[in-house]
């Protein structure tokens, strides 16, 4: 393989920045950022030969698989230019702020025939492998629903100026930017799509951003199980439950948090492992050890493995449009009062 290029190194990126300087198959080129100071301080950590402050420069030839880590607002632009210079991607969620420039992404990818997936920080954790298998094989007998919640009060504090502060740049509120790990992870777990949904949002406490800083829907899946989601800038809580007729299970905050449950029959996975009356605990290890941890389930090192055996990425950007598709469904339940499907969202976009 050719060298990788990070866009964007400082917030998120900071946690993972580092895997590509020890993955063996590519070499590390280049790190982008709009601080000269951040980009030129982290290629001289991390010992890679260019920093810049300008993305194009990731066009270059020497450039063969480009991670975009930059605000939702500038991904349409960069990942279509990269995935037309012949450039593999993976791209930070959301996809992007609307469904239509998620489109644009994807008719992108198709037509330059590269890799083009979304990075979603939940699937480092190897336990949520574990659960999947566990649903996928019927521990959980037939799943009937999901709950979750994504919260914290970033929203009190954010400045009116910055980008997560803008409805257009972001896409929308709290629900887009957080409550779409858990509308992702339940899809995933199930191996089923949500199909519509019914969506309530305000803005009660944060008038200092755009967009909303409390939501909730009740999501409808393919296979008819039901899915409630919530997320919050203004309060802390975040947690996901799965409830199958044979088992349920717990996670207690976002990856690397303790997960706690109990299903019908005996399972040894990675991390998960059944007791003789069936429970399964997972003391919490700390969402810092898995980002940027370079291991099986590192989401970058499985991005690049995947370039380099010519298979697909764990989610691609079909899913990333998806994803983006339920969250304006629910933004437009809460202002029309009624439920909504995904297709219809879809279907404007195509």
């Amino acid at each position: 393989m050719r060298g990788t290029a990070l866009i964007g190194c400082g917030g998120m990126a900071s946690h993972y920045r580092g895997v590509y300087a020890h993955y063996p198959h590519a070499p590390f080129q280049l790190v982008v950022d709009v601080n000269a100071e951040v980009a030129q301080s982290v290629a001289s950590e991390l010992g890679v030969a260019r920093w810049s402050t300008d993305w194009c420069e990731a066009l270059a030839d020497d450039i063969e698989v480009a991670d975009i880590s930059t605000p939702n607002h500038f991904h349409e632009e960069q990942a279509v230019a990269l995935l037309n210079a012949g450039k593999h991607v993976i791209i930070q969620k959301p996809l992007a702020p609307s469904v239509a420039a998620c489109h644009t992404i994807v008719k992108a990818a198709r037509r330059s025939g590269k890799s083009a997936g979304v990075y979603l920080s939940d699937l480092e954790d190897p336990a949520v492998w574990d659960l999947r298998a566990m649903v996928l094989k019927g521990h959980f007998g037939r799943v009937t629903g999901t709950r979750a919640r994504y919260a914290h009060r970033g929203g009190l504090t954010a400045s009116p100026s910055a980008w997560r502060g803008s409805a257009k740049k972001t896409g929308g509120g709290s629900f887009i930017q957080l409550a779409i790990h858990h509308t992702n992870l339940a899809s995933w777990l199930l191996g089923e799509e949500i199909v519509s949904v019914m969506g309530y949002a305000k803005n009660l406490m944060c008038e200092n951003i755009g967009g909303d800083d409390t939501s909730a829907c009740v999501a409808e899946f393919a296979g008819g199980a039901i899915g409630v989601f919530e997320s919050a800038w203004n309060a802390e809580g975040t947690c996901f439950q799965l409830y199958g007729s044979e088992g349920s299970v717990t996670i207690h905050g976002t990856e690397g948090a303790r997960i706690e449950g109990k299903v019908g029959k005996p399972f040894v996975g990675h991390t998960l492992q059944t007791d003789s009356a069936g429970h399964f605990v997972r003391e919490a290890v700390g969402g810092n050890t898995l980002r940027g941890s370079g291991g099986k389930f590192d989401q970058h090192v499985a991005f690049l493995e995947c370039v380099r055996q010519g298979k697909p990425p764990h989610v691609p950007v079909e899913v990333g449009r998806t994803d983006v598709a339920v969250c304006k469904a629910v933004t437009r339940s809460a202002e029309t009062g009624r439920r909504v499907t995904i297709s219809e969202i879809l279907e404007e976009a195509l």
